[in-house]
């Protein structure tokens, strides 16, 4: 059999098959062989190059959106268990693979092949995942002893649950689950209930997951070791309403993201956020006001990139000792002069030019560099 007869996605057994150089076009390994990253975008990958990382403990694969469907007309696949003392004592730790058309059965070898190593990340980028379905794993087929799987703008065909396809090979120690630009609708509370040792969850870049999404997640609740919830990029409007959210879910997170989303505050509303959270991340969020229903044991609040008229007064924020005000449009007198009128008119308290601003202990991070950026981007909403 042919070396590339028996490549199960690239990596791991083959191997220990393919013949070795210590020179490579495609891969580059650093000098304490640490870490090593291939490029195979080359319209004809030479794929025994990826030789040079069977010592490395993080390696990173750029597949160029070749489609590896080569490989199963070709020939079949090794059996990994042949060389199970050999793959456990690979130091492989951090495995990523990006940008390839890959065919379910390979990534069925490849799962295997990860159960007889000491693996510890996954991360599959910019992935399709051909020739459905998905095997499932066997009765005497392993568990995957990761604690992060990271899944990023990666589609099983012809399924809709990658979560549930990929799941069944974790085991329960998992601690960093990130599933974004899945095409997710909701929080997918059926697949998570598995991992009580989570402890962080990202689900940005899902715009179908919105209010109601978050609100339905009763399965956070579960979670008591959850502490980093992201959800940036998922329609989210209202701060009362993600407040709301996790008032429902009874989730404990002491680190929230919610940042890229159009957000508004809507102070009236009574709710009480996790008495847990500490910091809270609101960039890029289009806010022309400083929050108002704001966590009352803030420690950090990151509101960078948004449309601020005016720094914050001490009294405003006063538990908060880190916030983040960068890439704002107040530092910036023209700019600031021109909003001044139209945020008045819309509840902004507005300081008179006679006010001396007070000196505050925030750690301000502010940069005028980022406001004259940010003059155009204000300029669509005028």
């Amino acid at each position: 059999m042919e070396p590339w007869q028996r490549l199960p996605l690239l990596l791991l057994y083959p191997l220990l098959l393919l013949p070795w150089s210590s020179s490579s076009t495609s891969c580059i390994l650093d000098e304490e062989g640490d870490n090593c990253f291939c490029n195979f975008s080359a319209p004809e990958p030479q794929w025994n190059d990826i030789a040079m990382c069977l010592s490395a403990i993080e390696v990173e694969i750029l597949g160029g959106g070749h489609d590896l469907d080569t490989f199963l007309q070709k020939g079949g696949v090794a059996d990994p268990g042949k060389a199970a003392d050999v793959l456990k004592a690979l130091r492989l730790r951090r495995l990523k693979l990006r940008e390839a058309q890959v065919p379910a059965p390979l990534v069925y070898q490849l799962l295997r092949t990860l159960t007889y190593t000491r693996i510890k990340e996954l991360t599959l980028e910019d992935l399709v995942i051909s020739h459905p379905p998905l095997p499932p794993q066997s009765p005497t087929d392993s568990d995957v002893g990761l604690t992060a799987l990271k899944l990023n703008r990666v589609s099983l065909a012809g399924e809709s649950n990658l979560l549930a396809a990929l799941g069944s090979w974790l085991k329960p120690s998992l601690k960093t689950l990130s599933l974004t630009g899945l095409g997710l609708s909701n929080v997918p509370c059926p697949d998570l209930g598995t991992f009580k040792e989570l402890n962080s969850l990202d689900l940005s870049d899902n715009p179908d997951i919105g209010e109601s999404g978050l609100t339905g997640a009763f399965c956070l609740k579960e979670l008591q070791a959850l502490s980093n919830l992201s959800l940036r990029n998922t329609s989210l409007v209202s701060l009362a309403e993600v407040c709301h959210g996790l008032e429902a879910t009874g989730t404990n997170v002491q680190h929230l993201d919610i940042s890229y989303n159009e957000l508004r505050d809507t102070p009236q509303t009574q709710c009480t956020w996790p008495p847990t959270l500490l910091s809270l991340n609101l960039s890029h969020s289009k806010l022309k006001c400083v929050p108002k229903s704001l966590p009352k044991k803030l420690l950090q609040l990151d509101l960078s990139y948004n449309l601020l008229m005016r720094q914050p007064m001490p009294t405003e924020l006063p538990q908060v000792t880190d916030l983040i005000l960068k890439g704002n449009p107040f530092a910036n007198s023209i700019t600031l002069a021109r909003l001044q009128g139209e945020q008045a008119s819309k509840g902004c308290a507005v300081p008179s030019r006679g006010t001396r601003s007070v000196g505050t202990p925030l750690a301000l991070q502010v940069s005028g560099t980022a406001a004259l950026v940010m003059l155009q981007g204000v300029r669509v909403f005028a």
